[in-house]
């Protein structure tokens, strides 16, 4: 049996850069049970969440995360929500991909939402022939703005961000850069043994020289619910003027597009909805 997925956080011996690490065999392991896909697109799926897993990492105490993708060449559709406790759902919806394309084109759409925000922070992204490991690099850069730089293993379900802290006297890319290239083959190959009992996983990082300071469970749990389905066919009927249900029928058949849990409702719990919501 698989251990949790785990998100570490370490820090370097100068104090210059926080790494994060997710051991994230567990999480994708479920999610392939939840989206049992024919298609090749599924490793598009598996690179997007190892690394927007990653900016666990960045969230404040009971912020909300949504990342979604809407690729036009090749067409598909990834979603993907978090929050701070470490749970996740996602989901990806996509034509046969075969051959599986090396560059994306369409727009990322990043929407964060933070306690005690009457708005949530939005943000938009156009992506012009970008490969699928590189659009976290993307949205680190144009839309967080902070110095980091993220790297998804193809060995194992395992994922890095190397973050540069803020320092009081102003530091080049170069320094990130650099950083980067010499922990990027030690990193490579922590990540081809597949480690994943945690003490393995921070003696492994120890040697390169990096501290453990924290560690966090990550998990696939949807949270969706007959209530939250019947609310959501309600917004539905308000906006437009098709029918629920067939001629003689007076139930239908909702499935949740993250979880594949299936509900039954009823006309007449529609009906009591839309005179609660009126």
């Amino acid at each position: 049996m698989l251990n949790h997925s785990q998100l570490y956080t370490f820090i370097d011996q100068d104090k210059k850069f926080a790494l994060y690490f997710l051991e994230g065999q567990k999480l994708i392991h479920d999610l392939v049970l939840k989206n049992p896909m024919q298609q090749r697109g599924f490793s598009y799926f598996r690179s997007a969440v190892l690394s927007v897993q990653l900016l666990l990492g960045l969230l404040k105490h009971g912020e909300y995360f949504c990342f979604y993708i809407d690729a036009e060449k090749p067409y598909f559709r990834i979603k993907i929500e978090l929050n701070t406790q470490g749970l996740m759902r996602g989901m990806i919806y996509a034509d046969a991909l075969s051959p599986l394309p090396s560059a994306i084109s369409g727009m990322v759409r990043l929407i964060k939402f933070q306690p005690n925000a009457d708005m949530p922070y939005q943000s938009t992204i156009d992506l012009n022939e970008v490969g699928i490991d590189e659009i976290m690099n993307q949205v680190l850069e144009r839309s967080y703005q902070v110095n980091s730089r993220i790297f998804v293993s193809a060995d194992s379900d395992q994922s890095f961000m190397l973050h540069q802290l803020p320092l009081t006297s102003k530091e080049e890319q170069s320094d990130l850069d650099k950083a980067f290239n010499q922990t990027i083959d030690p990193l490579k190959a922590i990540m081809s043994r597949g480690l994943t009992d945690p003490e393995s996983i921070r003696s492994a990082f120890a040697e390169l020289g990096f501290g453990y300071l924290a560690s966090q469970h990550v998990e696939f749990n949807c949270g969706c619910s007959k209530r939250q389905m019947i609310e959501n066919l309600v917004k539905f009927i308000k906006t437009s003027d098709e029918s629920l249900f067939s001629p003689g029928k007076d139930e239908i058949e909702v499935t949740c597009e993250y979880c594949k849990t299936a509900y039954r409702i009823s006309e007449k719990e529609i009906l009591q909805a839309v005179g609660k919501y009126q």
